[in-house]
């Protein structure tokens, strides 16, 4: 089992069903939840981020709530700070979620908007949200684009939204498909290359290193 390409486990857990992956210490989760669930306010020790893919849910972040629309904001949940989330839709919705033991001492406990930005590495014009322990960033790969090979202090994960792209980590290559992910440790190379006809949405989640 590759640990830069790695595979989902499914869960499922009351009115939600999740596809788990586990990236070393961090846990990356995309989650299907279900029309009318309610989850009650919650902790753990781990730091806690994410994001709505379709649909918009209602999330409650140390009593601060507000509705996420689909890829415009990122919630932040610090550890063993209380949050939860109600979906009043009829219609299932489709998120992802990353925890992540932290050693921050701040109790983050926030909402972020994506704003316009711009990739240093590829130069393409991305969407961005910084948090005090995270990055995400959305941005479209046209047709042919490659991603130059790279290395960073950041640990990074990759989400594919739509279509396809030749990955590759630490010399290991991989077409990495709709709802999959990959995994690039601290100072690991990586790069990618679209070779579809079709522009592919790629989020990118960069975690500092912090010894």
């Amino acid at each position: 089992m590759s640990k830069f390409f790695p595979q989902h486990q499914n869960i499922k857990v009351s009115d939600v069903d999740l596809a788990a992956f586990q990236c070393q210490d961090i846990v990356f989760q995309f989650a299907y939840i279900a029309p009318g669930a309610r989850f009650a306010l919650h902790q753990h020790p781990e730091s806690q981020m994410g994001m709505v893919i379709s649909g918009n849910l209602e999330m409650n972040v140390n009593g601060k709530k507000e509705f996420l629309q689909p890829l415009q904001q990122v919630y932040t949940a610090g550890s063993n700070v209380p949050h939860g989330s109600i979906n009043y839709s009829g219609e299932s919705i489709f998120c992802f979620d990353v925890k992540r033991l932290t050693n921050l001492s701040g109790q983050e406990a926030d909402f972020f908007d994506l704003k316009p930005d711009k990739d240093e590495v590829t130069n393409l014009p991305i969407q961005l949200a910084v948090g005090s322990w995270f990055k995400t960033m959305i941005l479209q790969i046209p047709p042919g684009e490659k991603i130059p090979t790279q290395q960073s202090d950041s640990e990074e994960i990759g989400i594919i939204l739509n279509g396809q792209m030749v990955i590759n980590v630490g010399g290991e290559q991989q077409l990495v498909k709709k709802s999959e992910i990959y995994y690039a440790p601290v100072n690991v190379t990586h790069s990618g290359y679209n070779s579809t006809s079709e522009p592919v949405t790629l989020i990118k989640i960069l975690l500092p290193h912090h010894p």
